[in-house]
Parts: C-alpha cells; structure tokens; sequence
C-alpha cells in the first residue's frame, strides 16, 4: 500500500512569527484577534461571537483567542492556510509545543528559582517555561470545536484536523445521521497524558 504524501518537517527548526495580536474590545465580544494590519481575522472573529452568545465568560473568550492566534501563527510559519489545515499540521504543532520553550518579554527574577517545580503546601505546578501537558490539551480542545463550528456551517476542511483517538475497530461517528452535526466521541488523539497529581502531605502536628 502506498504511504501518503504529507510535509515530512523538521518542526525543531520552525520559528513562530510575530504576527497578529489579541485586543480587549469592550464590546458585545469583549476580545479580538487582529492581523498585522489590524484588521479583525474573520473566522475567529464569527466563531468568538458564537462562542460568546453560549453565554461563555470573558476569561474562557480570552483564553480561546490567544489559542486560534497560536494557531494562525503556526499555519503562517508552515505556509498552510486555515481552512485547508490537516491533522498533520495539528500534529506538528503539538510536536512543537511539546519542546518549545515560551517567549517572555522579561527575563525571569524571583520566579527562576521555583518555575516549572510544584509547591510543596498547595501541591500546584509553579509556571514554567515550557507548554504544560493541560496547556496542549486545551489547545486541541479549542481547535476542534473551532473547526466543528465551521464545518457544521459548509466551511473549512471537508474533516476535523483534530482527530479522536480511534477505538479499535471502530471509528467515530460511524452511525452518525446526515442531518445531524457531527459530535465529539472519545479523547483527542494527539492529547499528551496529564500527571497526576500527588496528595498533599499530611501534617504530623494536631
């Protein structure tokens, strides 16, 4: 069987630009993502709003819109446009961020010291400088509803880019009625596994 053609890419090597930036609005829609120009990019713009009117808070708005502008930074540094993005380019990106260490515009100073280890009372991970496990899944999780929400409307890929984890003989929506919109069945295939989190230690003092 011949293997399929996709962009075998070194994603070591790949350099997000700085491009396009997330701006409170102050309006019904209170975050934007806007293009070098300043222009509002579209399919965010019209999915933020729907996403807005299913009564989400303004922090889940803003935490979407930093996640499709990561994205759209990705597409540009690959050369792929968003709506004929595959699962490859989601796998890349995942691949990337797996190893990326994140910009800062400060160098770190009292935070160095505990970044990226756990705090021994409230058990909880100090920010780090590398993209956490929940920060990927997210990530997918925002992507697929993003591409849910245009494919349901005719647009984008004619498939999710982000796929679900194939049970074994079974694939998803295999029974799902052509009227009907698709629906997310089982975990996302490229969502790393998240470490469980150790018991907070009990005090020997009463």
């Amino acid at each position: 069987m011949a293997i399929p053609d996709e962009p075998d890419r070194d994603v070591g090597i790949i350099e997000f630009p700085s491009w396009g930036r997330v701006v409170a609005t102050g309006g019904v829609v209170p975050y934007e993502v806007l293009d070098d120009d300043g222009q509002p990019i579209e399919p965010i713009r019209r999915y933020l709003r729907d996403f807005v009117a299913q009564g989400r808070r303004p922090g889940s708005v803003r935490s979407y819109a930093y996640d499709l502008l990561r994205w759209w930074r990705w597409l540009r540094a690959v050369g792929v446009e968003w709506d004929r993005a595959t699962s490859v380019e989601v796998c890349d990106l995942v691949l990337w961020l797996q190893r990326a260490t994140k910009r800062r515009r400060t160098a770190r100073t009292t935070s160095a010291a505990t970044a990226g280890t756990i705090n021994p009372i409230t058990r909880k991970l100090h920010p780090g400088d590398r993209y956490q496990p929940r920060t990927i899944r997210h990530s997918n999780a925002v992507l697929r509803a993003f591409y849910e929400f245009w494919i349901e409307r005719g647009a984008g890929p004619l498939v999710n880019p982000v796929p679900l984890q194939r049970r074994r003989g079974q694939r998803p929506n295999a029974h799902h009625h052509p009227l009907q919109p698709f629906r997310p069945e089982g975990r996302l295939r490229y969502n790393p596994p998240v470490p469980k989190r150790r018991p907070r230690a009990m005090s020997d003092q009463r």
